[in-house]
């Protein structure tokens, strides 16, 4: 007679045997497998100096690496088995909303939201089909009063600029900016969309460009506001120690004004902007954001009702089953404001999150969709300003990928793509300073110099201004001027060094000793940090596993006295955690100190009982479940297991 197990007992049954299975397999394959050889460099020159002050050797490399390639999956696609012959049930037009696919028993209404501030918004109630004067419509379907359809629906309703253009018909500006896509990632994902760019629009890319905050808002704010918000602890490398511009009560507990949409509107420009996420740059995790919407048209409404305020139903609609994402309706409230502004001067910033900042195969699938859009939107292009960029590169990804000489350097190395407006391309003047600029070390303060040139200063001289300029109160230097001539150095500019691009020559750390006795000291010094923080209590204590790569700035010389190194440590189950900091050791004193830490693994919401962007990569929350915890170390078992299939097949 068979036996009746309890669902319950029979699925944590199935998780401890099925952990237990992965452990074995995975110690299997760690158990036999050889010792690493060391990696051979991807990068065709590097320096040997490590002088962090005056040199920099740029990273050239092949971006189809046979290290990259490996890991690329152009068919990946979320959408491969979606419903592509959906229709939607409503539409809205004109002003007016109506339902286009009555149904037998089905009863739909709709509401409008506008917002209040980066939290709140303004909900009417339910009403039938007709006019409407929101740009953000929700419109729900039920039968026998169960919701079987929920759709947010957008338009732009026209808003007149009061101020007056300072020039004659000055240019727009275009800024298409994919959360983590590196200088690689765009070549390898966007091949048409580059290519168009570059054969249509004549754009310039500037392959050097250097991170200098770890994630989107330590990127994103200084290229909205001048602003620096991490500290950089350079002392140790030649260079000086900088304190931020900002503190966290400056940039996160206070709100947010004067960014640069205000810049644009105060010179007669309609503005736009889109974030394709809720907890979009200026709110991660929870701070305040802007009071007021700082554009004239401004996006997240229409994100806070997907994932927070619309009912259950519309909630989904953007999951991919009806062949719609995320970056759908961005692109599409995007082109609605342009062709309902043909006229007027225009500075629009797309901010699409939600493709490939987890996945480094996700931007691929959006390929033809911009290329669609710069073919749509041609001859207005040809006459802007076109940014397309990324504000940092893969940060989360693959484990494999992310410890190879490539993967490490893309994470710091953001895209960026400008083309000018045709009239001025007839001048090489300008094309030229630019392509000389764009061989040389640059950073997301010299793009935002570039765009209030573009703004406030070139056009008193038609663009045709090429002398240096330091713009008041900015760090940065315009890609149309030629730069100031001291060194483009991770030291000179400055840039964090554990986010430095510029090759340095580094030596693989063989003694065992060595690595347990530093990956040790990492995991103690993220547990001062969270000490410090006052987070202890709420954080699980990490126990250390192992030291994954240990490297020496520059050849091993064991009668200096201080020694640079970087190193990637795993903490051992459950959170798998996987930390990379760069730390100096004085061997006179036995002193060493670390830099920035940096977590590699994905660690989904097991830190956000911090609430704190800076520690919750260093928090395994106390507070989860027995289920979070055992889904967690599930996936964590099962990419361990991956990657260990995947070290010996490749």
């Amino acid at each position: 007679m068979l036996q009746y197990i309890p669902r319950q007992k029979l699925f944590s049954k199935f998780l401890i045997y099925g952990g237990l299975l992965q452990l074995f397999i995975i110690s299997i394959f760690l158990v036999y497998r050889s010792e690493d050889k060391p990696e051979e460099s991807a990068f065709h020159d590097h320096d040997t100096t490590n002088n962090y002050m005056n040199v920099c050797s740029l990273p050239v490399y092949d971006y189809w690496h046979p290290k990259v390639m490996q890991h690329i999956d152009y068919d990946f696609d979320p959408t491969s088995h979606c419903d592509r012959e959906f229709k939607p049930f409503t539409e809205l037009k004109n002003g007016s909303w109506r339902i286009v696919e009555e149904r037998k028993g089905m009863n739909c209404s709709a509401r409008c939201f506008t917002g209040i501030d980066d939290y709140h918004v303004n909900i009417t109630d339910w009403m039938p089909p007709g006019p409407v004067s929101c740009e953000f419509l929700e419109a729900v379907c039920w039968k026998d009063d169960r919701e079987v359809y929920g759709y947010i629906h957008t338009q732009i309703i026209p808003k007149k600029s009061e101020v007056k253009t300072l020039v004659p018909s000055p240019p727009s500006v275009f800024v298409f900016l994919f959360d983590s896509m590196s200088t690689g990632q765009a070549k390898r994902s966007f091949p048409k969309t580059l290519s168009a760019l570059s054969s249509r629009l004549e754009s310039i890319e500037f392959p050097f460009v250097n991170k200098v905050g770890e994630n989107s808002m330590p990127n994103g704010i200084p290229l909205w506001f001048g602003k620096s918000i991490e500290d950089i602890n350079g002392e140790n490398y030649g260079g000086v120690n900088i304190k931020a511009d900002w503190d966290k009560n400056r940039y996160c507990y206070s709100f947010l004004n004067q960014s640069i949409f205000e810049d644009f509107e105060s010179y007669g420009y309609t503005t736009l902007s889109i974030d394709d996420w809720k907890a979009q740059m200026v709110n991660y995790p929870n701070c305040h954001g802007f009071q007021h919407s700082p554009s004239h048209h401004y996006m997240h409404p229409f994100y806070m009702i997907y994932e927070k305020f619309g009912m259950k139903i519309t909630q989904k609609h953007l999951a991919g089953q009806f062949c719609r994402e995320e970056r759908h309706p961005a692109f599409e409230y995007f082109q609605d404001f342009v062709d309902t502004y043909k006229e007027e001067p225009k500075f629009t910033w797309t901010w699409i999150n939600s493709l490939g900042h987890d996945y480094i195969n996700g931007f691929m699938r959006v390929d033809e969709e911009m290329l669609e859009i710069i073919e749509r939107n041609l001859e207005m292009f040809e006459n802007s300003f076109v940014l397309f960029m990324g504000d940092h590169g893969l940060r989360l990804g693959k484990k494999r990928f992310m410890e190879t000489d490539i993967g490490s350097l893309e994470m710091h190395n953001p895209y960026l793509s400008i083309s000018i407006p045709k009239s001025l391309r007839k001048n090489q003047a300008i094309l030229e300073i630019m392509r000389q600029n764009s061989r040389k070390l640059q950073t997301h303060f010299d793009t935002r110099a570039t765009i209030l040139d573009i703004l406030k200063y070139q056009p008193e001289s038609g663009f045709s201004d090429r002398t240096t300029m330091n713009i008041p109160n900015e760090k940065g230097h315009s890609y149309l001027r030629r730069q100031p001539s001291f060194p483009r150095t991770c030291g000179q500019l400055p840039i964090p060094p554990e986010y430095c691009i510029c090759r340095v020559e580094k030596t693989p750390v063989t003694d065992e000793n060595l690595r347990n006795r530093f990956g040790n000291l990492l995991i103690d010094h993220v547990h001062d940090l969270l000490d410090n923080a006052n987070f202890s209590s709420i954080c699980e204590r990490f126990e250390f596993l192992e030291v994954t790569s240990l490297l020496h700035y520059g050849h091993l010389n064991h009668s200096e006295s201080t020694h640079n190194y970087e190193i990637i440590v795993m903490a051992d189950a459950p959170s798998y955690a996987q930390f990379q900091t760069i730390l100096m050791h004085n061997k006179e004193t036995s002193q060493v100190s670390f830099g920035n830490i940096v977590r590699l693994d994905k660690y989904g919401d097991t830190g956000d009982c911090t609430s704190s962007s800076r520690f919750e990569k260093m928090c395994f929350c106390k507070n989860l479940t027995f289920r979070q915890k055992w889904d967690y170390r599930f996936v964590k078992q099962w990419k361990r297991l991956e990657a260990a299939i995947e070290y010996y097949l490749l």
